[in-house]
């Protein structure tokens, strides 16, 4: 009797095992003759701050941090134009309200704006308060630049030869970069909720000649534009936004 028990069991399993394989065998051969497909799927990503608390916002004059390193004539209010940028990007966001330039200016008449004031919670809580709103958002920047002597790698015909041969060319690589740092003060608990650094780059291929030249053009430009970089980011991490990302789809 057990010995027939034991051949059913051994029976059983050997058929269950058969049944498996042939299911895998069945899928694979199924999925060789399907389609794989990337899908783009849009996402909703929520805000990293509470956007019914923090809904309108001051933003003061950004300051340049002391040991910046000098590159060419940065005009010492370039701050003020950081500040205009990031308003007109959180102005563009239906989540949010911002007091504008010409009113911050009135309030702000006669005020130092300083490197000590991004620590000063307490004051910075108080010029909310003159503004009537939930945020003040202040930050620092710092610009400077990185330059590199660099050697190009090509291919060039040689007359002589009668082939291509290798050659290379050197040439300096100048490099902006900026690290713009955004705070957030809570005008109510005078607390700090955000404070993040956004670094943003752009490079420039140059002989000596034009090397020399871009020593002495203006860098405000370059500054507007790392700068609006920075504050696409920080607008984003701020705010409800859909980002994409890739699903496969078996036809």
């Amino acid at each position: 009797m057990q010995k027939k028990i034991t051949t059913l069991v051994t029976q059983f399993f050997k058929e269950y095992a058969i049944t498996c394989l042939l299911m895998i065998i069945s899928l694979a051969l199924s999925a060789c003759g399907s389609k794989v497909a990337r899908v783009a799927i849009p996402i909703k990503v929520q805000s990293e701050i509470d956007i019914n608390t923090y809904s309108n916002f001051a933003v003061l004059p950004f300051i340049s941090e002391k040991h910046t390193s000098k590159i060419g004539e940065i005009p010492a209010d370039i701050g003020k134009d950081v500040a205009q940028i990031l308003r007109s990007g959180l102005s563009r966001q239906k989540h949010f309200e911002v007091v504008d330039k010409q009113e911050t200016e009135r309030i702000m008449t006669g005020e130092e704006i300083e490197e000590d004031l991004l620590a000063d919670t307490e004051r910075l809580s108080k010029f909310g308060g003159y503004f009537e709103v939930k945020g003040i958002i202040i930050g620092s920047y710092r610009f400077y630049t990185d330059t590199r002597p660099r050697r190009y790698y090509g291919e060039r015909y040689s007359v002589s030869q009668q082939r291509y041969v290798m050659d290379y060319q050197d040439y300096m690589q100048k490099t902006y970069l900026l690290a713009l740092r955004v705070i957030i003060v809570d005008v109510d608990t005078e607390k700090i909720i955000w404070d993040e650094v956004y670094q943003q780059r752009a490079a420039e291929a140059h002989s000596i000649g034009s090397f020399v030249f871009s020593q002495m053009a203006p860098q405000e430009t370059t500054l507007r534009e790392l700068s609006k970089r920075a504050v696409a980011q920080f607008t984003q991490d701020i705010s409800p936004h859909y980002e994409q990302e890739d699903r496969f789809l078996m036809r």
